[in-house]
């Protein structure tokens, strides 16, 4: 598979991944571009690939969580100003 190829793929994982996490497009545009520009570049495409599979993982994550352990996450981290939107 071409590098552009795999670069576009993990862009569109993290992209995906993020957005579903925040619900924010702007971030998800920011760090969906890590793995996009590293990979046509054609550098560190081990960090570009785990960027984007911990953004996946930690989605996955997030969506088979029970419900009691995201309404005690969602309260701590919106004491920081942060708010998260994924079901």
């Amino acid at each position: 598979m071409p590098n552009f190829l795999k670069a576009i793929i993990m862009s569109v994982i993290a992209f995906a991944s993020v957005y579903y996490l925040t619900g924010n497009p702007t971030m998800a545009m920011a760090l969906s571009l890590i793995p996009l520009l590293l990979g046509l570049m054609r550098v560190m495409h081990g960090f570009a690939y785990s960027l984007a599979a911990l953004c996946l993982i930690g989605a996955v994550a997030w969506s088979v969580a029970p419900v009691e352990t995201k309404t005690m996450v969602r309260a701590e981290v919106e004491k920081t100003g942060v708010k998260i939107t994924a079901p």
